[in-house]
C-alpha cells in the first residue's frame, strides 16, 4: 500500500514542558520530579550530547552521543554493570535477567533464549489474537462512546500474559493482579531518599506501603504457582514451564524456583507494561491524525481478508509497523536504562569515573535535536526502509540495544501489532475534546489517568 507524506504541523504529541534549569535535589529527592522521571529534563538536554550532576555524593552522566551509548551498551558493555540502586529499587526482581550481571546473566539469557526464538513465539501469537478478540468483542456492544482505551489496553496485555506464561490459572490473571503490578511498579520507580539509602521498608507513604502489599501478593502467588507447577507431572506447555525446565537443566529444584520467581515477576510486569502502554500511545496518536488511521486500518483489513495464519497477518504489515516504530520512538517503554562504571573509562569527550553512573535515556535520545528532524513531531514515514537507513542503529534504541536487547522484544511487538490490526480494522478512535493528554513515568511510561477516546464503528 502506498502512502504519501503526513503534514504533521499542527500536532506535538503529549509530553511534557520541559525546564529552564536543573530540578532541584529537593523535588529530585522529595517533591514532583521524584514522582514523575520524565519531568527532570531541561531544554538544553535534548540538545547536548552529555549532560553531568551529582547528587548524594554520586555523580550521574547522561548520555546522548550514539557512539557513547554503543561504547556502554555494546562495545564496553563489560564495564558498564546493572546499578547495585536497582536491587534497592526493585529487590523482587533483582535475581533474575533484569538485575544480574557477568557470568550468572550470561547463564540465564542462555537458558531463556530459546523460549523467545521466533518460532517460539509463534506458538504465543493465537493468544494474542484472542486476547485482542474479546477486547474488541466487549467493546463492540458499547459503542459508539467515550472508552478509556488505555484501560481497554491493560486488560488485554495482561489476558496475554496470565494465559501465554501462567495458562490463566487461577490467581494469575484478572484485574486484582493487574493491579498490584501498578502499585509495584509505582514503588519501584519512586527515587525518593530512603529508597536511595537502602530504608524504602520505612517509607510511610501510601505508594510505598502499596508497592509492599504488592510485593507481598506476586510473591505469595508465584512461588505458590511455580511450587505446583513442578510438582505436576504433566504440566501445559507455558512460558512458565518452558522456564522452568530451561533453568532445571542447570540448577536444583530450589533454586530454579528461586530464578523463576525473578524471571516471572520482571517478564509479567515488563511484558504487560510494554504491551498495554505502546497499545494506549499508538492509538492516542492515530487518533490525533485521522489521515494516518486510515491508511493503517486499511492495511489492517486488507492483512485480515488475505487470511491465514497470525504469522502471515503479520508479514503483511508493513505501515502498521511504522506507527509502532514512531510510537516506540516519541514513548519508549522504558524511558532509562540505567549502568554503573566498574572502571574509569572514556566517553568521547566525557571522562567517566570508576562508580559513576550512566543514564541512557530513550526518552531523550528519541527526542533530541541533534539526531532527528523535528524529533517531537509524530511521522511514521521515519521509518521508510530508505529513511530508517540513515539512522544509528544507537539512536533508536526502545528495547535497549547490544548484548542486554530485551528478550522479549518480538513478543512483545508481535503482540502489539496483531491486536491494534484487529482493533483497527473494527474502531475509528478519535479524541475526546477537552481532554488533556498527560505523560506519566515511573519505569515506564504511561499516560496520566487513562487514555479516554470516542470509539466507533468502522464502516
Amino acid at each position: 500500500m502506498s502512502v504519501q507524506p503526513i503534514d504533521t504541523v499542527g500536532f506535538r504529541p503529549a509530553a511534557p514542558a520541559r525546564l529552564a534549569k536543573p530540578a532541584s535535589r529537593w523535588s529530585q529527592l522529595f517533591g514532583r520530579a521524584s514522582r514523575n522521571i520524565v519531568q527532570w529534563w531541561t531544554a538544553d538536554s535534548f540538545r547536548h550530547p552529555h549532560t553531568s550532576r551529582t547528587l548524594l555524593g554520586v555523580t550521574y552522566h547522561t548520555i546522548n552521543d550514539p557512539q557513547a551509548v554503543a561504547r556502554v551498551l555494546r562495545d564496553n558493555a563489560a564495564n558498564y554493570r546493572k546499578p547495585s540502586l536497582l536491587r534497592r529499587l526493585f529487590p523482587l526482581a533483582a535475581d533474575g535477567l533484569f538485575g544480574v550481571d557477568g557470568a550468572e546473566w550470561r547463564s540465564q539469557r542462555r537458558l531463556m533464549a530459546p523460549v523467545f526464538t521466533p518460532a517460539a513465539i509463534q506458538d504465543f501469537l493465537p493468544i494474542f489474537v484472542g486476547a485482542a478478540v474479546e477486547t474488541a468483542e466487549a467493546w463492540t456492544a458499547q459503542v459508539p462512546r467515550v472508552i478509556d482505551v488505555g484501560a481497554g489496553a491493560v486488560h488485554t496485555s495482561f489476558e496475554v500474559i496470565s494465559r501465554a506464561l501462567f495458562s490463566a490459572e487461577q490467581g494469575l490473571d484478572g484485574d486484582e493482579a493487574a493491579g498490584h503490578v501498578a502499585a509495584l511498579l509505582a514503588q519501584s520507580g519512586k527515587a525518593g531518599f530512603l529508597a536511595l539509602l537502602g530504608l524504602g521498608r520505612l517509607d510511610p507513604s501510601p505508594t510505598a506501603r502499596a508497592g509492599r502489599r504488592a510485593e507481598a501478593f506476586l510473591t505469595a502467588r508465584l512461588a505458590a504457582f511455580i511450587a505446583a507447577r513442578q510438582a505436576d507431572p504433566s504440566p501445559p506447555a507455558d512460558f512458565m514451564t518452558r522456564l522452568l525446565d530451561a533453568l532445571a537443566a542447570d540448577h536444583p529444584p530450589k533454586e530454579a524456583a528461586r530464578l523463576a520467581l525473578a524471571n516471572a515477576v520482571t517478564f509479567l510486569i515488563a511484558g504487560h507494561e510494554t504491551a498495554a502502554n505502546a497499545l494506549a500511545w499508538t492509538l492516542y496518536l492515530l487518533s490525533e491524525q485521522p489521515k494516518v488511521q486510515t491508511w493503517a486500518a486499511a492495511e489492517a483489513r486488507e492483512a485480515l481478508a488475505g487470511g491465514g495464519s497470525p504469522a502471515e497477518v503479520l508479514e503483511r504489515l508493513v505501515y502498521l509497523r511504522w506507527v509502532l516504530q514512531e510510537s516506540l520512538r516519541l514513548y519508549p517503554p522504558a524511558p532509562r536504562l540505567d549502568r554503573q562504571a566498574a572502571a574509569d573509562d572514556q566517553l568521547g569527550d566525557l571522562g567517566v569515573k570508576k562508580g559513576d553512573y550512566i543514564g541512557v535515556w530513550p526518552w531523550v535520545l528519541h527526542r533530541h535535536e541533534a539526531l532527528w528532524d523535528n524529533p517531537d513531531s509524530f511521522d511514521p514515514e521515519r521509518f521508510a526502509p530508505e529513511a530508517r537507513a540513515t539512522l544509528h542503529r544507537f539512536q533508536y534504541i526502545p528495547f535497549g540495544a547490544g548484548p542486554r536487547i530485551c528478550i522479549g522484544a518480538q513478543f512483545a511487538t508481535a503482540e502489539a501489532l496483531l491486536i491494534l490490526t484487529h482493533w483497527l480494522a473494527r474502531f475509528e478512535f478519535a479524541p475526546v475534546p477537552g481532554h488533556r493528554v498527560e505523560v506519566t513515568s515511573d519505569l515506564t511510561l504511561r499516560p496520566k489517568g487513562g487514555m479516554p477516546l470516542r470509539v466507533s464503528r468502522r464502516l
